[in-house]
């Protein structure tokens, strides 16, 4: 009796691993998808960067819903081969979640200031480009910022704009009102961060 006993909690314990696995998964690519289009405007400035971001989220949801799909199959209809891919995908997972982990640490400065200059790029092109100009309104007004490091970065460009305003409305930056006290480097930097820490929790 205890052996049926400990063989359904095994049973058990093994599926609720592959539903976590796939719950985590189909978590990760909602979130993804909410976050690709909330912050169009952020990923359009970061350009390449963004596959530290929703993109990342959804690759990594797509292979944990894959994953467990192969687990729980593999184990119901105990299929060798089943099993073993989700072994070796399992295998790939963590691999690649400890190769990025100490990428990202050795190269943190690295990463800090191609995102500066990503930014400043942007800002620059602001008068220049009506894409661009939607993008950096977009990201001010989301993540509550102005400017890579503050308001000040505006002053070259000549004004600043209503999208640095607290409280956004047309001509609002001309007639002094309070504008967001910090920069986007250190928010667009914190959101990638966030998003990363994100997929380490809902990944195995």
């Amino acid at each position: 009796m205890s052996d049926d006993v400990e063989a359904v909690l095994g049973f058990v314990a093994h599926q609720g691993f592959h539903f976590f696995l796939q719950t985590g998964g189909l978590g990760l690519i909602i979130l993804g998808s909410v976050l690709q289009l909330k912050f169009a405007g952020v990923l359009d400035i970061l350009g390449d960067e963004r596959l530290a971001t929703p993109v990342m989220l959804l690759a990594f949801g797509s292979l944990c819903t894959l994953l467990g799909f192969l687990g729980c199959c593999g184990a119901i209809r105990e299929n060798y081969c089943l099993t073993v891919s989700f072994a070796v995908l399992l295998a790939l997972v963590i691999m690649l979640e400890t190769a990025a982990v100490i990428t990202a640490y050795a190269l943190h400065e690295d990463l800090r200031s191609g995102l500066s200059t990503q930014l400043q790029m942007g800002l620059s092109r602001y008068n220049r480009s009506s894409g661009v100009q939607m993008a950096w309104d977009q990201t001010q007004q989301t993540l509550s910022c102005c400017g890579v490091a503050n308001s000040s970065d505006w002053s070259a460009l000549g004004a600043i704009p209503d999208s640095c305003c607290i409280e956004s409305s047309s001509g609002c930056a001309r007639e002094l009102a309070p504008l967001h006290p910090g920069g986007c480097m250190e928010k667009v930097e914190n959101w990638i961060l966030i998003n990363a820490a994100l997929v380490g929790e809902l990944t195995p």
